[in-house]
């Protein structure tokens, strides 16, 4: 038998830590160039900011609201947070590198980054993320 973290208590952690519901579905998603990307620092940010976020057709600031919010067990130990995809329909963006998941109902409080590696770019198009089958987040509690 492994050591490892007991699921339940860990994610009930994970919402009281920051005193937020992770499955609430007023979270948002708002997008973010290369200099955002190359700015993010997971240590001191801790809330949403509107510095090099994205400017285009399509795009409103602060992002657009995330469906889907949910935690899973996908298997023995394993805990996954994930979401329906992010569309952004008819835009015309330029650089899009990153993205910034935060709590809008909760003073915006940051929850996690996604780092697009490329700059993405849409003409009169749709920006789709595609959240990993494995999920946004996935924590392996019993390794």
């Amino acid at each position: 038998m492994a050591s490892g973290v007991y699921l339940i208590s860990f994610e009930d952690l994970m919402e009281a830590a920051v005193a937020l519901s992770w499955d609430a579905e007023d979270h948002k998603a708002a997008l973010y160039n290369a200099t955002g990307a190359g700015a993010v620092n997971y240590n001191s940010d801790t809330v949403y900011s509107s510095t090099d976020e994205i400017v285009g057709t399509g795009y409103t600031a602060r992002g657009l609201v995330i469906a889907g919010t949910a935690w899973s067990r996908p298997g023995a130990g394993v805990s996954k947070f994930s979401f329906n995809a992010l569309q952004w329909t008819g835009s015309t963006l330029s650089g899009v590198r990153f993205i910034k998941m935060f709590a809008a109902a909760e003073a915006d409080e940051l929850m996690a980054g996604i780092d697009l590696v490329d700059a993405v770019n849409t003409s009169d198009g749709t920006l789709l993320v595609t959240p990993h089958a494995n999920g946004v987040l996935t924590y392996d509690l019993t390794p």
